[in-house]
């Protein structure tokens, strides 16, 4: 991401365990900063997007835009000139760039779940860090106080590999995902259960969060 990250790049480790934490914090610098914080886990993706962007601004006083991807997501290389192009040079009536997202049902980038010209599963992740939008809800985080979102297929696309993971890993995410949505007071009846939301909530009061 270096070659697209202009002012910098913030890593927010909300709980790993497999050496990632020593990894980065022996690498953190002016450029590339590391931090621990579990707050999807106490508040939910909605205040943590807002919580990255406030980051942002505190860390890279000169950005322009955020740009935010998961840990089981990438951007391609081929990918990058256009988002650099939209960076630099997207009119200002737009403060927000929604990217088509592929659900990549395997590692080796053969298979997807839909057709992203069909079914694009566009994910407002870049902001102008100048705009006084929010993101709200606990869970499936939705966007307010923004002008307008810039969303095309021509975008560059998140590869999310989230259905290639392990089971372990995959349980972890329905677990948390039923407890935001049990948790989410304000906005929770705004979004239907998943469909197998009741499953991963049995398994949460059984098992607890962690396993």
């Amino acid at each position: 991401m270096q070659q697209i990250a202009d002012a910098g790049i913030v890593i927010v480790d909300t709980g790993s365990t497999d050496g990632t934490r020593e990894f980065f914090e022996s690498r953190a610098n002016s450029y590339l900063k590391y931090v621990v914080d579990d707050i999807i886990v106490r508040e939910g993706y909605g205040a943590a997007r807002n919580h990255l962007r406030a980051l942002s601004r505190q860390l890279f006083p000169k950005a322009s835009w955020c740009l935010y991807i998961d840990a089981d997501e990438r951007i391609q290389e081929e990918d990058f000139h256009t988002l650099r192009f939209l960076k630099d040079y997207l009119i200002d009536d737009y403060d927000v760039i929604a990217l088509p997202r592929l659900n990549r049902l395997s590692k080796d980038n053969d298979l997807t779940k839909y057709d992203f010209r069909i079914n694009p599963d566009y994910q407002a992740r870049m902001t102008r860090l100048n705009s006084p939008l929010q993101y709200v809800r606990k869970l499936h985080e939705q966007l307010f106080g923004h002008k307008a979102i810039y969303a095309e297929l021509t975008n560059p696309k998140i590869h999310h590999f989230h259905r290639s993971t392990d089971q372990k890993k995959r349980d972890f995410i329905g677990r948390l995902c039923a407890k935001l949505h049990a948790e989410d007071e304000e906005h929770g009846a705004s979004y239907p259960e998943h469909h197998k939301e009741a499953y991963y909530r049995e398994m949460l009061k059984k098992e607890g969060l962690y396993g």
